[in-house]
């Protein structure tokens, strides 16, 4: 089945999908999001999505890293429309839920933060709201340390902490205060011009000098810092990979100051990188975890887990009136479920390392290729110019072939020039393989001047 795939029957967009995105631009705000490719889904079935006009595409996305089971998975249907059948809706934050309950024990299970409490919310963004919340409750201090090229998220809380784009926060000032910024330890792209890759212990010793002598010695006091929030694995900024003992001597600092550490785990928690949480990979238990996206396979899910004594917060004080409303609640079970049973974090590492190999085949072919990196199926490639500056428009054309051609390959990073590979944990080789196929094709007509469009990204 798979190698009737991609199905172009009309070039993208077709005429259906031109007339919804008319539509949408009469009656949505275009504050709802950045619209990376003219693409209307009508259904999906595994790591494929068809459009309305019956196009269908492999998808290098999963909207947004989230659906991790793919699309339309039997087990995963069936578990919703029964909850349906049954109640659609109590609120956590009154009543008690069996489903609710089952999936904090589960993810109890999975987290390295022994014994931990479970906060739920409905997005990523509200999760990194409610770790502000605890952190700032449990130590009643003031301050938050948080990296340059995080994303974090839309509401004012996570708005406040991130610095992705700056354009996040045009108009929108005063943010939450007491924020302050440091680099993220990029290997190959970072302040201090080290090739982290040769030299992780360097980059990591000068990172931690900057943190230690610079920001806690003239910034902030640190006895008044509650936390400092990181992405194990940056997402947004361009699947950037840290230097593998990097959080161990950054935690060992942390600790010496009592800051707590929180790892946002919304893009890289549940299986995305062959691990249930990413921090695994680094060795180490943080003090909050902040999940999402892919926990209830897109459905609306997420939340924070941190080490019990930090969690006692007053009675009613994270109350969301949908979070793990039984619905969503009976679909993070069955992802869960889905994603033990079916071996995805297996899946995850073989078919991750499979694509990453390819890439680097690639790479050594095409000098455009500057960087290949991540973990599992959280991949990204990074195009630069003959000089090793990023090369935005070429990405960006490179994506717009690939998505002519039938494949969902998004662009994004802090300079606009990183191919983000994120599909879903069901994917095949035989998918994967044929989408590189499409990416190398791509690839090559935008080198050959044969592209005269490229994907909208973040600005």
């Amino acid at each position: 089945m798979s190698s009737e795939y991609p199905k172009i029957l009309v070039k993208p967009p077709g005429p259906k999908a031109r007339e919804m995105i008319e539509r949408e631009k009469m009656v949505i705000s275009q504050g709802l999001g950045v619209k990376l490719f003219p693409l209307v889904p009508e259904r999906g079935y595994g790591a494929l999505i068809e459009d309305v006009d019956g196009n269908v595409f492999i998808d290098f996305l999963a909207g947004a890293a989230a659906a991790s089971t793919g699309y339309s998975h039997p087990e995963l249907v069936k578990a919703v429309q029964e909850q349906v059948e049954r109640i659609q809706h109590s609120m956590i934050g009154y009543t008690y839920s069996r489903k609710a309950i089952e999936v904090a024990e589960i993810l109890a299970k999975k987290t390295p933060i022994p014994e931990p409490k479970i906060l739920f919310g409905m997005s990523g963004s509200d999760a990194m709201d409610l770790s502000l919340k605890v952190a700032r409750f449990a130590t009643r201090k003031p301050w938050v340390i948080a990296f340059i090229g995080a994303y974090h998220g839309q509401t004012y809380g996570a708005t406040s902490i991130a610095a992705f784009q700056s354009s996040q926060k045009r108009g929108f000032s005063p943010l939450v205060p007491n924020v302050v910024w440091i680099p993220y330890p990029n290997p190959y792209r970072n302040i201090w011009m080290i090739n982290g890759y040769d030299e992780p212990g360097e980059l990591i010793n000068r990172f931690l000098d900057y943190l230690e002598s610079y920001i806690l010695a003239h910034v902030i006091p640190p006895d008044e810092t509650a936390l400092l929030i990181a992405e194990p694995i940056q997402g947004d900024a361009g699947i950037v990979v840290p230097p593998k003992d990097f959080f161990l001597e950054l935690k060992k600092l942390l600790d010496e100051y009592g800051i707590l550490l929180a790892m946002d785990e919304v893009q890289t928690g549940i299986g995305r990188t062959g691990k249930w949480f990413a921090t695994e990979w680094f060795s180490i238990d943080p003090d909050l975890i902040t999940f999402g996206k892919g926990v209830a396979s897109g459905m609306g899910l997420s939340g924070v887990i941190g080490r019990s004594e930090l969690m006692d917060m007053t009675s009613g004080s994270a109350l969301l009136t949908p979070a793990a409303n039984p619905v969503i609640s009976a679909a993070a079970h069955a992802t869960l479920r889905i994603i033990e049973k079916e071996n995805l974090l297996e899946n995850a590492i073989e078919i991750g390392t499979f694509i990453q190999k390819r890439l680097r085949e690639m790479q050594e072919e095409y000098d455009v290729i500057g960087d290949v990196r991540g973990k599992g199926l959280m991949i990204g490639v990074e195009i630069v110019k003959p000089d090793k500056t990023p090369d935005p428009e070429l990405t960006g054309k490179i994506c717009w072939r690939a998505f002519e051609l039938g494949l969902i390959l998004p662009s994004y990073g802090m300079f606009g020039n990183v191919i983000r590979i994120t599909p879903p944990l069901v994917i095949t080789e035989e998918l994967a393989e044929k989408g590189l196929e499409i990416m190398e094709t791509a690839l090559k007509d935008a080198l050959a001047g044969r592209v005269s469009h490229r994907v909208v990204t973040w600005h």
